[in-house]
């Protein structure tokens, strides 16, 4: 039997789809965490076009891959499973048919299951988010920003009451600064925007700007997620609802570095889907 008609034929039966904890090496699928489940025909037919609609590579991802979708029968039998790996590459029975699909929405599957419940997804948007914007770091450049360049400052968008404070800092020294000073440095911003949601606009606009990875994960990135951490979730949730699509990066790069990324999930999906 071929893949492709196997998936028909495991779909066409399926009644529910749990989405499990781990990859290839997570042991037992019935002792296995339930990060997500649902039995909706419509989320059922969504999960299927998702996962099941793209070119079939011939080949198979060598990494172990997680989590795991696997799908049951009207008896909560198990009809087969399939591994997640990385951005939109899904791997139906594995160890029978060997052939990974690249899905046609990969966005889309990775919105989908943080909808559906699943946690630590949104990392893999980052990547494809930041291609698209042109904020990879240039392989001939600096990792992180200089201590003395404003213009970098000024370009990265860095607001402007705190570019005096900062213009002296380097990206990697930004990233270990004093919680005293990092909390004036909320304050001194906070005088100067009241107002908490644009506040959270301004911070992930420059979060979203910062060239990626280096400087966005390890650098000056870590400097802004901690002025961040100073406002309500909610606020930054707002902002990020109406934003810009480089204020989205900067949301999915907060979000990934949170217990729960679903959180502004809803909100990404609103701006990447429309």
């Amino acid at each position: 039997m071929l893949l492709i008609d196997w998936l028909s034929e495991a779909w066409t039966r399926a009644r529910g789809v749990r989405v499990l904890d781990g990859g290839l090496d997570g042991g037992p699928l019935a002792e296995r965490t339930v990060l997500a489940e649902t039995h909706d025909p419509v989320r059922l037919a969504r999960m299927r076009q998702l996962t099941t609609v793209g070119r079939f590579t011939g080949d198979v991802c060598r990494c172990l891959g997680g989590p795991t979708l696997a799908l049951y029968d009207a008896d909560d039998t198990l009809l087969g499973s399939a591994t997640l790996h990385g951005h939109g590459s899904v791997s139906w029975e594995r160890s029978r048919f060997a052939d990974d699909i690249e899905v046609d929405e990969p966005e889309a599957l990775t919105l989908f299951l943080a909808e559906c419940g699943v946690t630590g997804l949104l990392v893999d948007l980052l990547g494809p988010l930041v291609t698209t914007l042109g904020y990879d770091e240039p392989p001939d450049g600096p990792q992180f920003r200089p201590a003395g360049a404003p213009a970098v400052l000024a370009d990265r968008q860095v607001p402007e009451v705190l570019r005096d404070e900062l213009v002296d800092v380097a990206g990697s020294d930004a990233a270990r600064l004093p919680d005293a000073r990092v909390r004036r440095l909320a304050e001194r911003l906070a005088g100067a925007e009241p107002d908490p949601v644009a506040r959270a606009g301004a911070l992930l606009n420059w979060l979203g700007r910062l060239p990626y990875p280096t400087e966005a994960l390890w650098g000056e990135g870590v400097l802004v997620r901690r002025l961040l951490a100073a406002l309500p979730d909610a606020d930054i949730v707002t902002a990020t609802a109406s934003g810009t699509p480089v204020m989205v990066l900067g949301a999915v790069n907060w979000a990934a570095h949170q217990p729960d990324d679903r959180v502004v999930a809803t909100a990404v999906a609103r701006m990447m889907l429309r």
